[in-house]
């Protein structure tokens, strides 16, 4: 077994932008990293999506967009994004009391089962800390197996919901 990579995360600029959607379209399935938008596959709707989603998250959460966005760098090659978006209180995910956010990851291929995901996950819950958190929430499918392990690995209590996904919480 090889050892884990160096995993960091940088910020998300019009070079790391590029990179990521060059990730993407090489190592991804388009549906793991955009909305359907235009028909399959990387067509124009969905590059102008991936630009105009990723430059407005550049700002951070206190920005207008209330989220972060960063490149996952795994030794030094982009692997790919991870986000942080704030959660407007008194929805039904934000929860009582603290500020809270939820997260998403996405990966290329390549980079999928080498603890990449868990230690990028563990670098942006410490953003989340520093950006004075309370809580992460987290969905994803009941079938997606590996999400769930990074997610239980990092401490969030999962809870299968009737709608097929599984929501993660992870207090900070």
């Amino acid at each position: 077994m090889s050892p884990s990579p160096e995993v960091s995360l940088v910020d998300v600029g019009e070079t790391v932008l590029d990179g990521l959607l060059a990730l993407a379209k090489r190592d991804a399935s388009p549906d793991e990293v955009a909305p359907p938008l235009g028909g399959p596959g990387w067509n124009p709707e969905r590059t102008a999506w991936f630009f105009s989603y990723h430059r407005a998250a550049a700002y951070g959460l206190d920005g207008l967009a209330g989220e972060k966005t960063w490149g996952i760098l795994a030794d030094g090659s982009l692997a790919g994004s991870i986000r942080l978006r704030r959660i407007t209180s008194g929805t039904t995910e934000s929860g009582p009391g603290g500020a809270v956010a939820d997260t998403g990851i996405w990966l290329g291929r390549s980079f999928r089962s080498r603890g990449v995901g868990g230690a990028a996950l563990r670098l942006v819950l410490d953003e989340a800390r520093r950006a004075g958190l309370s809580r992460v929430i987290a969905r994803t499918l009941a079938g997606n197996v590996g999400a769930q392990r990074i997610l239980a690995s990092a401490g969030a209590v999962l809870t299968h919901d009737d709608d097929g996904t599984v929501r993660a919480v992870v207090e900070l």
